[in-house]
């Protein structure tokens, strides 16, 4: 349990959701329970008993903000036990992001969540205008780490925009021609073209 836990309990709480909090000593515990109105338990979160104290096996969310291996640990003990939304915060998004993207969790790369934060706050541009007439549009826009789109096949986003996306740069370096079942990542940078009107509500959503 950490300060981000306890924020994020109070937004659960605040919306309606009974949390389980799991602390790893009684100094953690103070911080949860002076926090936040929630259950709070103590031992070793990758631990099943602890677990199932806490009541993953009735949990519609699990929210998961320790280190990496813990979080992947306890992601595919929730994932094996049927939790319907589990949301991991990731620090090594090189050397863990593809691994909780294979068991279907939502991951958030911590960096670029910052990075995105300051690129709000500085206005940078996540999306530019590359060229319009009355019946077509190519819009160049940054996928932000806050996208409804991340980790979604290229092919079922152009799909559900009706829209092509024929292009990604990713890293800053990496000219990717469209693979579609490629999966959209934070940070990635996407040509969208098509008709005016689709692809301004494309990328209204996706950016």
């Amino acid at each position: 349990m950490n300060e981000i836990s306890v924020v994020v309990a109070r937004l659960l709480v605040g919306n309606g959701y009974d949390v389980s909090m799991i602390a790893g000593n009684e100094n953690e515990a103070k911080l949860g329970r002076g926090g936040v109105p929630a259950y709070v338990h103590v031992g070793n979160p990758r631990d099943e008993s602890i677990l199932r104290d806490a009541g993953i096996d009735e949990s519609e969310v699990v929210v998961l903000s320790m280190d990496d291996e813990s979080n992947l640990e306890v992601a595919r003990i929730a994932k094996s036990r049927g939790v319907p939304t589990i949301i991991a915060l990731v620090s090594n998004k090189e050397r863990y992001l593809d691994s909780f993207i294979e068991l279907g969790i939502y991951a958030i790369p911590i960096v670029d969540a910052i990075l995105s934060k300051i690129a709000h706050y500085l206005r940078l541009p996540f999306k530019q205008l590359l060229y319009s007439d009355d019946k077509v549009q190519a819009y160049y826009v940054v996928i932000s780490s806050e996208s409804p789109y991340i980790n979604q096949e290229v092919r079922d986003v152009a799909r559900k925009c009706g829209v092509a996306i024929p292009l990604i740069i990713r890293g800053g370096e990496d000219v990717i021609i469209s693979d579609e079942e490629l999966r959209i990542e934070a940070g990635d940078k996407l040509l969208i073209v098509g008709a005016s009107d689709s692809v301004v509500k494309c990328v209204e959503k996706i950016y």
